[in-house]
Parts: structure tokens; sequence; C-alpha cells
């Protein structure tokens, strides 16, 4: 009995340790663990190079198939667009016309501009893209994405983001992409980007930097400046 005790005891430890380690490699997104509408639970494995891919494509100069040009009332500038499914659907809402008229509604000093809200919520899909400066994504809530457009303005990081990127589990990596470019890490729940401003800086710049409401008020924007439309230009194809 002594025996069977000692290997229970052991057995008890070795699961502890399991569990201690699965729990690690979630937090660091080394997996996932998804529901299907069926109920049946998967566990999905993100390779390390895999994850390392979308930051490589936000901060290095890449080719890209496809550009957005946003015609504003305070001018234009380019987004360039990544391959994945939040940019397609962001082609397909604007083929529909969905953004010609919105407008940047909220200018949060210092860390974000969003546009207002135009259609209904679609089914999440989540990628591994940081919410840097320049990266442009759509609002994720409740499991849920929506169109309304958020552009990351932080140049270099808050006091609030210094604390939270401490805390959060990222690999070295991505913590060092986020203190060399800036931007709002704690955005990345709430975040599905899609994109990265080339060009036209300048714009955003001056827009964010127009009159709101303040903290109290939710940084609603006082004269919103308006999308006029958007352009999408295809700059490679597939054969």
């Amino acid at each position: 009995m002594k025996k069977l005790k000692t290997l229970g005891i052991i057995t008890m430890a070795v699961l502890i340790v399991i569990m201690a380690a699965f729990a690690i490699m979630a937090a660091l997104g080394i997996f996932k663990i998804e529901t299907d509408e069926t109920g049946k639970t998967e566990i999905i494995f993100t390779p390390e190079e895999n994850k390392n891919k979308f930051l490589a494509w936000q901060t290095e100069e890449t080719e890209d198939k496809a550009v957005a040009v946003f015609k504003t009332e305070a001018g234009d500038f380019k987004v360039k667009l990544a391959d994945c499914a939040a940019a397609e659907k962001f082609i397909e809402l604007n083929n529909a016309g969905i953004f010609d008229g919105m407008e940047f509604s909220v200018l949060a000093e210092n860390m974000f501009i969003q546009s207002s809200l135009s259609g209904e919520g679609f089914a999440a899909e989540k990628n591994e893209f940081a919410c840097i400066e320049g990266a442009v994504g759509f609002v994720l809530e409740d499991e849920k994405t929506f169109p309304s457009i958020v552009i990351i303005t932080a140049e270099k990081l808050s006091s609030v983001s210094k604390g939270y990127l401490k805390e959060s589990g990222f690999d070295e990596e991505r913590k060092k992409v986020y203190e060399e470019f800036g931007g709002v890490p704690e955005y990345e729940e709430n975040l599905v980007v899609f994109g990265k401003i080339s060009s036209g800086k300048e714009v955003i710049k001056a827009v964010s930097e127009g009159k709101n409401s303040g903290f109290t008020g939710g940084y609603s924007a006082l004269e919103p400046v308006k999308i006029n439309s958007v352009e999408i230009i295809f700059t490679t194809y597939e054969n």
C-alpha cells in the first residue's frame, strides 16, 4: 500500500507540473484553445516563427498585395493591407461603400483615433499583429468585430503601457517591438489589425491633434474629419 500511495503522489505531482506548463504556454501565446459551434474544444498551437512573421510584416519593408488610399477632408493617407482575413473583410466592406462619409469621431491623445461605427458586428478572427504606432484595425468587442476603424498614434509607450508590457507575458521579441515602435499593447485584445500606415502620417497627426471633449467626454472630436472615400489599389497579382 505504501508503494501505491507514493506512486499516486508522484502522479499527482506530474499532473500539476503538466498543467502549470500548459498555463505558461497559453499565457505566452504558444497555443490557444478554441470551441466550435458544436461545443468541441480544440488546442491550436501557434509556432513562434508564425507569430513573429506578423511582427516582421509590421516592422520591415515588405511587398504588399494591396494598399488602401484614404481620402479625407484633412488630406490623403495610405494603409498597406496585410494578407489576412480582416484585410479581406475590410476590402469587402469598402466595396459596399461602408467607409464613405465616416468621420474620425474619437481622438484619444497620444493613443489612437477612431472612426464612427457603420454596420453590424461580424465574427472575429484574431491574428498576431501588434498594436504598434501606425497599426490600423477593427474594434473587437464581445467576440465580434465591428467596422469602426482604429489607427494607433502613440509614438512612445505611456507609463500605463510600460506597466502592462511588463506584466503581459509577451515574449522578448514582442516587447522589444513595442519598446522600439511605441503603441498601445493593452489594446491587443480589443483590436483586430489588418494594416499599417505607409504614407501620410502628417495627415494622421493633424487629425489626432483636433479638438476633443477630453477624458470625461470620451475624447469625442468636436470637429470630426470626414473620410470622403477609400480606394483599394492592388499592387501584385497571384497567378
